[in-house]
């Protein structure tokens, strides 16, 4: 009796090909859409951690936040928000991971975007992916306090920056057109009563047309709270 052979035929391996081909095109984009969710949670967290910061930095500073930026107000005391907050965050380290590499990287894994992880290493130590809105504390004043705002609500703190210009990415804070959607062409944004939401205005996808054209977002979002 002679052995069978067991071997495929061309056209049933074509058929398990095309088979796994049609699987994959329904996964990856799956995959692809987990992974950007995930990304899109971590930098709500982040926010959400760095609301607390804030918060800690006012209860020890007459209830001022941190200021916006380190260069136009040259006459104004207190701490960029940037390096403000690390102190706190470094605090919630366990002492134990408390090494100069371990906590250099908790710092920027909490400041900074997961989107950080991309940009080029030359680069990275003058690009602030979040950024600080430059609105809260206008003309004469240096800071904001934080319980002035009138509806924290809606009165954006924190957002997601731009990073593909080179000027933009240096600053530490901005307005609505700093911000980039690069969460499912959503930004996250942090309010002045501490939750985060993401809020999309228009479809820019966070890259080549970036920054919103106009302060409202068609969500009554505030950045000027006067």
């Amino acid at each position: 009796m002679k052995n069978r052979n067991c071997a495929f035929t061309l056209i049933e391996l074509l058929i398990v090909i095309i088979i796994i081909s049609i699987i994959a095109g329904l996964v990856f984009p799956v995959l692809s859409m987990v992974k950007e969710k995930s990304k899109q949670a971590v930098c709500m967290s982040n926010m959400g951690q760095m609301f607390k910061c804030f918060a800690q930095y006012a209860v020890e500073n007459d209830g001022y936040l941190p200021l916006e930026n380190n260069s136009t107000k040259s006459d104004c005391g207190g701490e960029v928000w940037f390096k403000a907050v690390d102190r706190y965050i470094i605090t919630d380290a366990l002492p134990e991971e408390r090494t100069e590499i371990s906590t250099k990287e908790r710092l920027i894994s909490v400041k900074q975007d997961p989107i950080i992880k991309t940009v080029d290493q030359d680069k990275k130590d003058n690009t602030r992916t979040i950024k600080m809105n430059t609105q809260l504390a206008q003309g004469s004043a240096c800071s904001r306090m934080i319980d002035s705002i009138r509806f924290p609500s809606k009165t954006v703190l924190l957002f997601d920056g731009r990073i593909n210009n080179t000027t933009v990415a240096g600053k530490f804070d901005g307005s609505y057109g700093s911000v980039a959607q690069r969460h499912s062409r959503g930004a996250n944004i942090l309010f002045m009563d501490g939750h985060v939401g993401r809020v999309q205005n228009g479809d820019s996808d966070g890259t080549a047309n970036e920054g919103w054209p106009n302060g409202h977002a068609d969500q009554g979002i505030i950045w000027d709270p006067d």
